[in-house]
């Protein structure tokens, strides 16, 4: 099959399809940042995308039109950053079911790498969206032009593509320093992540913070719990069906869990650890957290961090989002809260590698940071097995098998 990725966003999650694709046997091109002419001028079977619901609906329809004037009509695959709810803009009933019937006229579905997100969505209508975990891949592919120069983009590749270069995932550093970076953050557990992110400032909705707040306390309370079964257990499903009730939640809810998480984990650490807990983001002076201001330097260094560290996404209830599929491929020590997936992405390590509350954050980083070996062995192991379990090699063929549910 002939695949285009494209679109604006976390474009390392492009990366590793595209080279899984390559090596599942697929032809695939990385149109980034924009797509050109010579790219799409063939039969193409589907475009997997960030962020499609930023591109205008009518330009979507005269891209897949193009397309298809070649022979297919392509699939579309949407890889969600977001809620689905807000990623489509329907805060009504009907504008759900009108963004669903768009989606099926036009075979697009939505990948959703969360399950208790996919399935609120789907009970809200939206019926073309699909969980899957994200996974990752342990290469890059580009490919070596006529003059020696490597490229990433704008070339169309296959397993048989002269001149094509396997590398390393870790190898794409980026335009910052990394030899710098390591310095900053050698022999220190690092946390990458805001402390009280802008969007959050916006006003909460007080009619729904005691139902926030009564499903942030059960899912403390039961860790593998994820958001939809948590407002099942707390009376909430009939709610739970309306898109403007479930945009307020969600805005709510983010604060009451998500935020409050990472500040009750962050101030903890702080507490014990001092200057040997680096802290990357804005916002943490309201919890009286010393950080430095957002930058990507860090992220080129995981590997020289004594751990990283991750207390749960901003916008899912899962322990397998972007960032810490990021700190593995970049060959990274993951240590994590212990909530929903975490057992998925961490295996028969998660005793190890998580930690419950502060005191246990506290008791497990102390431990693994008297013992050097330790960490070493956790860290090959985890890798290991976290790459393995988690490959898009494994992933991706059961998400294209649904590409043939053409309207």
């Amino acid at each position: 099959m002939r695949f285009l990725l494209c679109g604006q966003g976390t474009s390392e999650i492009l990366w590793s399809i595209h080279a899984a694709l390559v090596d599942l046997g697929h032809e695939s091109v990385l149109a980034l940042p924009d797509i050109s002419q010579e790219l799409i001028d063939r039969p193409i079977d589907a475009l997997i995308v960030l962020n499609l619901f930023e591109i205008p609906r009518d330009t979507v329809e005269m891209l897949l039109a193009y397309v298809a004037g070649f022979g297919t009509r392509p699939a579309v695959i949407h890889i969600c950053l977001k809620h689905p709810l807000e990623e489509v803009g329907a805060t009504t009933a009907e504008a759900v079911h009108e963004a669903d019937r768009w989606m099926t006229r036009h075979n697009i579905r939505m990948w959703c790498m969360c399950p208790g997100t996919a399935e609120q969505s789907i009970r809200l209508g939206l019926s073309r969206v699909f969980y899957a975990p994200l996974g990752g891949h342990r290469w890059i592919c580009a490919s070596r032009a006529a003059d020696g120069s490597v490229e990433l983009y704008k070339r169309w590749m296959s397993p048989d593509t002269p001149g094509l270069v396997r590398y390393p995932y870790g190898a794409m550093k980026g335009e910052a320093n990394a030899g710098e970076a390591a310095s900053e953050v050698r022999d220190r557990f690092l946390y990458l992540g805001q402390g009280w992110p802008d969007h959050s400032l916006t006003a909460v909705d007080p009619a729904v913070t005691p139902c926030a707040e009564a499903v942030a306390a059960a899912m403390r309370d039961q860790p593998a719990l994820h958001r939809t079964q948590a407002m099942d257990l707390c009376g909430l499903t009939e709610r739970s069906t309306d898109p403007a009730w479930t945009l307020a939640f969600n805005a709510a809810f983010s604060v009451a869990f998500a935020i409050g998480n990472r500040q009750r984990f962050a101030v903890a650490l702080k507490r014990a650890f001092g200057a040997s807990f680096a802290v990357w983001g804005n916002g943490w002076e309201r919890c009286g957290v010393e950080a430095h201001p957002v930058s990507p330097r860090p992220r080129n260094a995981y590997h020289a961090a004594t751990a990283c560290l991750d207390f749960g996404s901003l916008a899912y209830d899962t322990a397998i989002f972007p960032r810490t599929l990021e700190i593995v491929k970049r060959e990274g020590m993951l240590v994590s809260w212990r909530h929903a997936d975490t057992a998925r992405l961490f295996g028969p390590h998660e005793q190890d590698l998580t930690f419950a509350d502060e005191e246990d954050a506290v008791r497990t980083l102390t431990a693994l940071a008297g013992d050097a070996d330790r960490r070493a062995r956790l860290r090959a192991a985890h890798l290991d097995w976290a790459q393995d379990a988690l490959a898009l090699t494994g992933i991706l063929p059961g998400v294209l098998a649904g590409l043939s549910d053409a309207p």
